[in-house]
């Protein structure tokens, strides 16, 4: 009987843990996760998305509508302490409006809200054509959450604001996205949020998680999506705040007319 000599035999093997231990690029990485969320090509043809689903914050649960359009326009309606509030980016810039706390929409131009209003606003992810975008993105190890391994990325915007994307090292889609925000109830100071991606689904070739989670100093937020609708028709000026409510006065100026 002839002996096969010992290399032959190991050396699948060894081949094996070579591939496993060879580590990919930053570029090989986020190329599959773009290609997890439907691929490049496909994302180049959306100009619109919408939204609707529920979303909780402070044990309450209402409906939610956002909308997004190229350009970074957006526009999110939802329920905030039992009482309407909406973020929102038009052509003028970023603008809110919490009915509790201020009475009319105002555009928010100092402060940190307004870059972190314009991050939450971008229409694709700084993981899409990030080069071309100013963004920097580096390999930061792997990790483990709820005991799923991660590939972790650190993400740099042009504006200098930083994330840590966990990428599900077998799907290459987002487990969770570190960052810092700044929240209202904590007199302007940042705090550091998780948030968590669940439950992808495809609607029209495209991969959208249908669970978001945002982790924040004690504090849970999320949205459960119901609905997706790809390039549906959403006029610019959905995205412009609402005028500011009649004074008594002119209402009743208005009636006398």
């Amino acid at each position: 009987m002839r002996r096969i000599p010992t290399l032959i035999v190991l050396l699948p093997a060894l081949m094996a843990v070579a591939a496993v231990a060879e580590e990919l690029t930053v570029e090989q990485v986020v190329s599959r996760h773009i290609e997890a969320r439907g691929g490049a090509e496909r994302w180049s043809e959306v100009e619109t998305l919408r939204m609707r689903g529920s979303y909780s914050a402070f044990s309450f649960r209402d409906e939610f509508t956002l909308i997004r359009s190229r350009g970074d326009l957006y526009r999110l309606d939802f329920t905030l302490l039992d009482s309407p509030a909406t973020r929102a980016r038009d052509g003028a810039g970023v603008w809110g409006l919490h009915k509790l706390l201020q009475p009319q929409a105002i555009h928010i131009t100092e402060g940190p809200y307004p870059p972190q209003m314009e991050r939450e606003s971008l229409f694709l992810s700084p993981l899409f054509d990030y080069t071309a975008r100013g963004i920097s993105i580096e390999l930061s190890g792997r990790g483990d959450i709820d005991g799923i391994e991660t590939i972790n990325l650190a993400v740099k915007l042009s504006d200098g604001w930083e994330e840590t994307w966990m990428l599900d090292a077998e799907t290459y889609l987002e487990v969770a996205v570190d960052s810092q925000v700044w929240d209202f109830t904590q007199a302007g100071e940042p705090v550091l949020q998780r948030t968590y991606f669940e439950d992808f689904r495809e609607v029209d070739g495209l991969v959208f998680p249908h669970q978001i989670e945002m982790d924040f100093n004690h504090r849970l937020e999320g949205m459960t999506v119901r609905e997706v609708e790809v390039n549906p028709e959403i006029p610019p000026a959905a995205f412009s705040p609402p005028p500011p409510p009649e004074e008594d006065g002119e209402a009743d100026e208005a009636d006398s007319d």
